[in-house]
């Protein structure tokens, strides 16, 4: 226990007593120490109590020189002033007492026969213990620690144990500054949550391993990054009641030390098992689906993690991703794997995100809620031997939704079965083809005659090529619109009496 006032104060050998109050009374003292000069506030420390015997003060006339000294004191931090009777003066001068009472400063008289030297040992001492008890407590902990890290917990027995031993809670963030887990989940202010997070990623962003720590609505917030500064692995934020000393900054470094290792490995297990993830899709496309339940069964098994599984008398719809949203997605489904249907299997492809679910409302909400503010695009159902032909439907419902984001700014999920009878079309354009119809137009398109023509073509294919119908809505004769729209098809060389002429005008006027 770190000695104080009150401690001190309660020493039936010290026979001290307290003359003025203060709020300070139980705040630990760093030290004890004895001076006589005027202005003894260079020489000391926060969190002192000094003790003097008066003799600067024999100079002093008036009440402003005695508050000048209790200000420069109070300045310095000092806990409280132990003022020595019978050595310069008979009793505590009057003109300190006012100055302490004055200014919040406890004062302490100290009688003649108790030497200074001995509230100063007893203070050592007690000081002495505290240090040593907090370095075996810091001990324990770190064992403690490392106990939870090495028995089968992982990196979140880590984190938990580490929260407990310096009693607040612990955030982990990916590399990215991504909230991973917290221990425990107790609830934590929004303010606290969002500057631990902000310090993280401006931690991370610097690209070397550091640390920060600042105070937030009266917690504390000590950040450390996880790994090297060219491979982050992460970070770990710790929200404390109280600012760390030296043995529990050692308890913590030793925690973050272990969730590294424990992220380290776990890196290397997540490579080899999105590798394997991987063939295990490459497997289903092949139309291996027992082979496939077989070796995820087999391998969730022998790693005690679930990393997917496959029902092979269950039909299945499939997940496209691709982009900087795509990993965030996997992530997502990693997450949520536990709580998902029986054919659950996600892997990149060729930085392709490809994941696999069971053809059922629970399975393909699985993929949309994890798709959720992503482009991404899903299959219609298909038995699990036709997983290539589900595959090549989610690239197309992809390249629909590509389109679609390019075109209103919004981030979708677009399934096959909703691209209507033009996916073909919006597959189209999700390629390079837009390019090649607006060159092909471009001469067209220079004059007001070739605008309205391009305009009298759409609107015939409106009308399903039906010359009457098309000419009634834009107020033509008919022969004049079959006139202005055969003079624009001889313009691209088409033969409009061919069908394959007339699509490939509509796919002109569609792209472009």
């Amino acid at each position: 226990m770190q000695p104080t006032l009150r401690r001190m104060l309660s020493e039936p050998a010290f026979r001290v007593e307290l003359l003025t109050a203060s709020d300070r009374l139980d705040d630990p003292l760093s030290w004890v120490s004895s001076s006589d000069l005027a202005d003894p506030s260079p020489f000391l420390l926060p969190d002192q109590f000094v003790l003097t015997t008066g003799q600067q003060f024999q100079d002093v006339s008036g009440q402003g020189g005695y508050d000048d000294y209790v200000a420069r004191l109070t300045a310095s931090g000092v806990v409280g002033i132990g003022f020595g009777t019978e050595v310069v003066t008979t009793g505590t001068p009057p003109e300190l007492l006012e100055a302490c009472r004055a200014q919040g400063m406890a004062l302490v008289e100290v009688p003649y026969d108790v030497p200074f030297v001995a509230i100063i040992t007893w203070a050592a001492r007690e000081i002495a213990r505290e240090a040593a008890a907090r370095d075996e407590w810091a001990l324990a902990a770190q064992q403690a620690i490392s106990l939870a890290a090495v028995s089968g917990g992982g990196v979140s027995a880590a984190i938990r144990e580490t929260a407990r031993q310096l009693d607040g809670a612990v955030l982990l963030y990916d590399a990215e500054g991504e909230f991973v887990e917290q221990h425990p989940a107790a609830r934590i202010a929004d303010r606290v949550v969002d500057a631990a997070q902000a310090d993280v990623r401006t931690l991370l962003g610097r690209g070397r391993r550091a640390g920060a720590a600042q105070s937030v609505s009266g917690r504390e917030i000590v950040v450390q990054t996880l790994g090297r500064g060219d491979r982050p692995l992460g970070a770990l934020a710790l929200v404390l009641s109280a600012p760390l000393d030296a043995p529990a900054r050692a308890v913590m470094m030793t925690g973050a030390a272990l969730v590294e290792v424990g992220r380290e490995r776990d890196a290397a297990d997540s490579a080899a098992l999105g590798a394997l993830g991987a063939h295990a899709v490459r497997l289903l496309v092949r139309g291996e689906a027992d082979l496939t339940a077989a070796l995820l069964a087999e391998a969730t098994r022998a790693g005690a993690v679930d990393i997917g599984a496959v029902d092979p008398s269950s039909p299945v719809v499939v997940l496209v991703c691709a982009g900087a949203s795509a990993e965030e997605v996997r992530r997502r489904l990693q997450r949520t794997a536990r709580t998902a249907t029986r054919t659950r299997v996600a892997a990149t492809l060729d930085g392709e995100l490809v994941a696999v679910a069971v053809a059922s409302p629970d399975g393909e909400q699985w993929l949309r809620r994890a798709a959720e503010g992503a482009v991404a695009g899903l299959s219609a159902p298909h038995p699990i031997d036709r997983v290539d032909v589900a595959l090549e439907e989610a690239r197309a419902a992809l390249a629909a939704a590509s389109s679609a984001t390019e075109r209103t700014g919004e981030s979708a999920v677009v399934g096959f079965a909703d691209t209507s009878a033009g996916r073909l079309l919006d597959v189209l354009a999700g390629s390079g083809l837009p390019a090649v119809a607006r060159l092909r137009l471009a001469e067209v398109r220079t004059t007001e005659e070739g605008e309205e023509s391009l305009r009298l073509a759409a609107l015939w294919f409106e009308h399903g090529c039906r010359w009457e119908a098309a000419a009634e809505a834009a107020g033509m004769h008919r022969h004049s619109l079959r006139t202005r729209v055969e003079r624009l098809a001889a313009r691209l060389d088409l033969d409009l009496e061919s069908f394959p002429a007339r699509a490939e005008l509509w796919a002109l006027l569609s792209l472009s």
